[in-house]
């Protein structure tokens, strides 16, 4: 532990995020030419998949198979049901959209997706399950200090007493598969579209991990200070996750299980993601806390590949 908190970690750590794929293997002739060409090529296929998405929400039943006016402003679902359904519609419609602009990438990259998701393919399913792991139990040891900072609260879906035991594992496996697509689209989007996109402009680590946290917390929409840069520092630990690990799978287990902690103990996503909640600054100390135990528990996996490798 303490080799990883000293400067000469760090600072070989930061030499070989640099020489990683997301950065020295993203290196290609004319960047800023490739990128106005993918704004472009992006634009039109993101509308493209929006109007496919509007289409599948008047066809197919009198409702269509896809409601979206759940998105036209605060939403909160009147049940468990309800929830599952705005989740898995959130998540058909993050993973479509990000589906888009990994095509619109490979398209002016003449790269695969493998290049932009898993360029460094190995244990791929052990950092999933090592980067839930992580997130999800840190968040649990801090959870008796958020409920006793936001006291009051009520429990959460997962433990509310006023719905039936199957109707509550129901919503759990329901969420689960949602967020998951959800997270994973996040991830395709921002930790591997857009951090090799960067890559590909500057071999600056923290110009990168600036970009990408802050872009990926404007895209939520929240005013709220402290809920943009709670968001925008993950996004960043998340990209370096990425940028250490060589692919994202760390980064989508950490982040399915913030957002899954959020919806089973704490409170419906629906309710949770409504911008302006006014969040207290503790939240964001929290927040740090568990942010730089994912850190060090990403430079501890980055250590051992090195070592297998």
């Amino acid at each position: 532990m303490a080799n990883l908190l000293s400067p000469n970690h760090w600072s070989q750590a930061v030499r070989e995020a640099r020489d990683g794929p997301y950065v020295e293997g993203a290196r290609s002739p004319r960047p800023w030419l490739k990128l106005l060409l993918l704004v472009l090529l992006a634009v039109a296929l993101l509308i493209g998949a929006a109007v496919a998405l509007g289409a599948l929400a008047t066809v197919g039943s009198e409702a269509g198979w896809l409601n979206l006016e759940m998105f036209d402003g605060a939403y909160t679902a009147q049940s468990l049901v309800d929830e599952v359904i705005f989740v898995a519609t959130l998540g058909v419609v993050l993973f479509s959209l990000a589906s888009a602009l990994l095509v619109a990438a490979m398209i002016v990259y003449r790269r695969g997706p493998g290049a932009f998701l898993w360029p460094w393919p190995r244990g791929g399913f052990g950092l999933f399950l090592t980067g839930f792991a992580v997130m999800f139990l840190v968040a649990l040891a801090l959870w008796p200090v958020m409920e006793w900072m936001e006291p009051g609260g009520g429990p959460g879906p997962l433990l509310d007493p006023a719905q039936t035991l199957d109707a509550r594992l129901t919503y759990a496996a329901g969420v689960t598969a949602g967020l998951l697509v959800a997270a994973a689209a996040e991830e395709i989007a921002f930790r591997g579209v857009l951090l090799r996109v960067t890559g590909s402009l500057t071999r600056s680590l923290i110009v990168i991990l600036l970009v990408n946290g802050v872009l990926f917390s404007a895209i939520h929409l929240d005013p709220d200070p402290v809920a943009f840069a709670a968001r925008a520092a993950s996004g960043m630990v998340w990209a370096w996750a990425a940028l250490r690990l060589g692919n994202l799978a760390f980064a989508i287990g950490a982040h399915l299980a913030n957002n899954l902690f959020i919806a089973l103990l704490q409170a419906p996503i629906s309710e949770a993601a409504i911008p302006g909640q006014n969040i207290p600054l503790e939240a964001f100390g929290l927040q740090a806390v568990s942010l730089i135990v994912v850190l060090l528990a990403v430079e501890v996996l980055a250590r051992r590949r090195a070592r297998l490798s």
